[in-house]
Order: structure tokens, then C-alpha cells, then sequence
């Protein structure tokens, strides 16, 4: 299941897109809207009018409080000032393989996903900005400790580890 399962993540998605909005010159301290926002679909008619948890409106407040409480019309205003593309751009370097929307949805989790791309991609912003692919073992050993399988772990920098940090400072 952690290999082959897709998940919708919800709101355990929302680090990454507010790590490619400080990858893009954002900071914690930058000023999102929170409002009501309703969106039509030209094509079909329909429309989406997301809220809240609370079904609250908050007005300004900044990223962190944003990602804090996961207020999801801010983390929505947010994605569509960065775009959809670097989000998915940034989720992918941290090892998202899975197809991902292409639409603001993905602002509240709307794609699936497996456990292991999840916490792989987790493990990033707590290893400065590195990503190691997922290892099972890192070595096998007989009865008598010789070495018959070894696992060589090859770390490549995803993102900076300046903004892993200030995603994990504001995540806690």
C-alpha cells in the first residue's frame, strides 16, 4: 500500500506549494488574502466555491499563519499568484512522481498520491534541502556479519536548504 496506493494528501500538500511560493521571493511574512472566492467553470457551467474548515473568513494574514492554520482560500489566492506549474515543478524535484492537476484544486490536496512520494517528500525540508531515494535496506548481512548487499545512499540537493528550513520553521 505505501508503494501502490494513491492517496488524496488534502492538506499535507500544502508545504509544497507554499515552498515553491518562497522559492519564488515570498516569505513567511508576506501577505495573503483570505477570502471567499468562487470559480466557473467556462466549459461546463459549474461552479466551485471553496471554504474553509471554520467556514471563516480570515482577510490578510501572512504565509505562516496561512500554513499554520491551513487556510485553504489563502493557500488557493496563493497558488494562483505563483501558478500551478512551479508548484508542480517543486513537488516534483522533492519526489512526487504521480500525475498532479493542473488546476487550483491542487492547492487543497485534490491529487493522489502514495505514502512513500508523501514522506519522501517530507523528508526533504527535514534534511536541509536533500533528497535521497527511498531505501528499504542499506545493507544485508549473513550470520557471520559479511557484507552481501550494500545500498550506496546518493544524496541530491531538491531545493535550497534555506527554504527547506524556513517550511519546516513555519510548519511547527
Amino acid at each position: 500500500r505505501a508503494l501502490q496506493a494513491r492517496r488524496q494528501p488534502g492538506s499535507a500538500f500544502k508545504p509544497m506549494i507554499f515552498g515553491a511560493a518562497l522559492d519564488r521571493g515570498f516569505t513567511p511574512a508576506s501577505i495573503v488574502i483570505d477570502n471567499p472566492v468562487v470559480f466557473e467553470n467556462e466549459a461546463d457551467g459549474k461552479i466551485w466555491k471553496p471554504e474553509n474548515y471554520s467556514n471563516k473568513f480570515y482577510g490578510p494574514i501572512s504565509l505562516r499563519e496561512a500554513l499554520v492554520h491551513s487556510r485553504n482560500l489563502a493557500t488557493i489566492n496563493l497558488l494562483e499568484q505563483i501558478g500551478v506549474s512551479p508548484v508542480i515543478d517543486f513537488a516534483t524535484r522533492l519526489g512526487i512522481r504521480s500525475p498532479l492537476t493542473h488546476d487550483l484544486t491542487l492547492a487543497l490536496g485534490s491529487s493522489g498520491v502514495s505514502l512513500l512520494e508523501l514522506t519522501s517528500a517530507y523528508s526533504v525540508f527535514a534534511n536541509r534541502g536533500l533528497r535521497t531515494r527511498p531505501t528499504f535496506f542499506i545493507d544485508i548481512k549473513d550470520h557471520t556479519q559479511k557484507i552481501l548487499a550494500q545500498r550506496e545512499i546518493v544524496p541530491v540537493q531538491a531545493i535550497s536548504e534555506e527554504t527547506a528550513f524556513v517550511v519546516t520553521s513555519m510548519m511547527i
